[in-house]
């Protein structure tokens, strides 16, 4: 398999100006491998996780960065596990929320705004690799205020919202997309 780094300077090179980028690579940590010790089998998860979940961002994003427009959005996907029992996934989805804020500083400037949409659970798609109980389900709808699994569609209009021209000072931010089972203040 061809490097992240080469996969990702390969595509940039085929682009022309870009608008919006929105970074949604991701997911739980790679199983390790039968045989390895147990300090082994902990690296290569903390290795599998903060590659998916945030290396990932920061290539693509630094190998495009000189073709955003101004006006353009930098929009990285996020989790409700960056806030609790997260893990190595949890961890590489805060420090894809630190890394947002610093590369906002950095492209703010530009015109490019970069805003992290940090999702809760969200049904209908493949996230938990055919692993979700009925009982988990249900204790994760509990979780909002609203009483609702999250959609696929309720990330897309904020992905369409902060990519749009009323959304030109929001910069720097981490818009939580999770029916209120996680609130900030």
């Amino acid at each position: 398999m061809t490097p992240l780094p080469e996969r990702v300077a390969a595509l940039a090179d085929r682009l022309g100006e870009l608008d919006v980028l929105v970074n949604a690579a991701g997911g739980l940590p790679e199983a390790a491998s039968d045989g390895l010790s147990p300090l082994d089998e902990l690296l290569a998860q903390w290795h599998s996780s903060l590659s998916q979940n945030l290396l990932t961002a920061v290539l693509t994003t630094a190998s495009v960065q000189e073709k955003l427009t101004g006006g353009g959005s930098v929009i990285s996907i996020g989790s409700i596990g960056a806030e609790r029992r997260g893990g190595s996934y949890g961890a590489a989805k805060a420090a894809l929320a630190a890394w947002n804020a610093s590369t906002s500083a950095e492209l703010a400037p530009k015109g490019v705004t970069c805003n992290v949409i940090s999702a809760g659970f969200i049904a209908g798609t493949n996230f938990f690799q055919g692993r979700m109980t009925d009982e988990r389900r249900a204790a994760l709808v509990a979780e909002t205020h609203n009483k609702r699994a999250g959609t696929v569609w309720d990330i897309a209009q904020t992905a369409f919202f902060l990519a749009s021209p009323g959304a030109r000072h929001i910069t720097g931010q981490t818009v939580h997309v999770n029916g209120g089972a996680f609130t900030t203040r």
